[in-house]
């Protein structure tokens, strides 16, 4: 039975399970969940009039409302019979959550309910079992890598046989690599993140239910993942090894770069700690910061080098606050003059054209005006009245929050290193609209009294040279 639509229709996110978007229906309109869609209820083979009340209640086609469950995906994938058995399809009773966003955002994707997707692609680290751990872990570039293109393979088994035959086989292998596992299994070069024995002893019916465990898994066999179902001389080049394409590709990036330390007065103290997200993308989690900031050291050193001076990537990762952190093959390729893939060019040129398009700000000098700051000033302590920012703690997050989105940089970058990202996330959730504002406006004074300091300098330094 058909049911009158809410007046708050939130919109599907991209990849967001019925039941997801159904609690923020119920939310959105201030009603039970249970009104909208029984809790009981999983992201496959729903009743045919629940999955039509939902789409009357939402305002959404059927058909719309359909993609957001796992029936959208072929049996290799849902897995078979009433208990979904044999397929990718996790255990019922296994929740995989994203440490970053789903705490802070209620995020969760469909894939996330398959061993396909053991990492968050938008926050860039691996999943947690619902409940267990909190502890955020940034995922390799090439468990990344290797997550997006499983999420392309699940598209298009939806249409394609030969997409499905891959999977299945890849499941297979992965079935007979977890029987034998161990945590001394030779890795080929690759490094793996932890494995759980017992937990890949688990996988027979259902997969392991360790997001790590399959991740590891599918490493080991990713060699097979190459036999995709389109035209590989029509994808971009996804390999180790930079190709002459990637050279010219390099060079071009160098002339561009150039063209605007020339014309703009670009310099690498312009960069950030953190790239920023593209225009109109959503904002990444806290999880994301290690990619970004790999991105932004990759960056910083093309604008060296197109400045005409050398750096090494150690010195432009402690340029930018976050040293000590591992490199990447982008880094490695760019140092060493090897090349530059087609889709980091593209996430390049897209954070120096937003760069510039906000004015090149000078995040160096906003580093170093906002590192020494340890207290907030007196009239701004005044003015804050939630109790949020009244005990030292509070006060400390409160510069965290300023921190962050003033010089674009993680809390690894600040003089708080051990302060995690998705605190300060939590904290901006519960802060009030004015506590914001007044915090805004102490973060612009502070660089204002800054600026000034730096100006007057500038203008009395010829006299000082002149004249003693």
């Amino acid at each position: 039975m058909s049911a009158r639509p809410l007046p708050v229709r939130p919109d599907p996110r991209p990849g967001e399970p019925l039941t997801s978007y159904a609690v923020r229906l119920a939310d959105a309109n201030g009603i039970h969940h249970g009104r909208v869609l029984p809790r009981y209820r999983h992201d496959v083979d729903l009743p045919a009039t629940e999955l039509g009340r939902v789409a009357s209640l939402a305002g959404l086609d059927p058909a719309a409302t359909s993609r957001l469950t796992m029936n959208r995906y072929p049996l290799t994938i849902r897995g078979h019979g009433p208990q979904r058995r044999h397929g990718w399809r996790l255990h019922y009773s296994v929740t995989w959550t994203c440490p970053s966003c789903t705490p802070t955002t209620g995020r969760r994707d469909l894939l996330w309910q398959t061993a396909l997707m053991p990492v968050c692609l938008r926050c860039g680290c691996y999943l947690v079992r619902a409940g267990t751990s909190d502890a955020v872990r940034p995922a390799s570039d090439g468990v990344l890598e290797l997550a997006g293109t499983l999420a392309e393979l699940a598209e298009d088994a939806v249409d394609n046989p030969r997409a499905r035959s891959v999977l299945y086989r890849l499941r297979r292998r992965c079935q007979v690599r977890a029987a034998t596992i161990t945590r001394d299994t030779p890795t080929r070069g690759v490094t793996l993140p932890p494995i759980d024995v017992p937990a890949a002893r688990s996988w027979g019916a259902y997969p392991s239910p360790d997001p790590t465990t399959v991740a590891a898994l599918l490493l080991l066999t990713r060699p097979r993942t190459r036999s995709h179902t389109k035209d590989q001389a029509a994808r971009p080049h996804r390999g180790g090894e930079s190709t002459g394409t990637d050279h010219e590709r390099l060079e071009r990036m160098l002339t561009r770069i150039r063209h605007h330390v020339n014309h703009d007065r670009l310099r690498p103290e312009h960069v950030p700690s953190m790239l920023p997200p593209p225009m109109g993308a959503p904002a990444p989690g806290p999880g994301a910061w290690l990619s970004r900031t790999r991105a932004a050291t990759a960056l910083y050193l093309l604008i060296t080098h197109a400045s005409g001076s050398r750096v090494t990537p150690e010195a432009a990762m402690a340029a930018l606050g976050v040293h000590g952190i591992p490199t990447c093959a982008l880094i490695d390729a760019i140092h060493t003059a090897r090349g530059l893939r087609e889709r980091d060019a593209d996430l390049l040129i897209t954070a120096l054209d937003q760069l510039i398009a906000d004015g090149l700000v000078d995040y160096q000098r906003r580093r170093d005006t906002l590192r020494p700051v340890t207290r907030l000033p007196t009239t701004a302590r005044r003015r804050l009245t939630n109790p949020l920012v009244r005990d030292r703690t509070g006060e400390s997050l409160a510069l965290g929050w300023i921190w962050t989105r003033y010089t674009r940089g993680p809390m690894r970058s600040s003089r708080w290193p051990t302060t995690p990202d998705r605190d300060i996330a939590a904290f901006d959730t519960r802060l009030d609209p004015e506590s914001k504002l007044v915090l805004a406006e102490t973060a612009q004074q502070l660089l204002a009294d800054a600026d000034d300091v730096h100006a007057s300098q500038m203008t009395w330094a010829p006299a000082d040279r002149r004249y003693g």
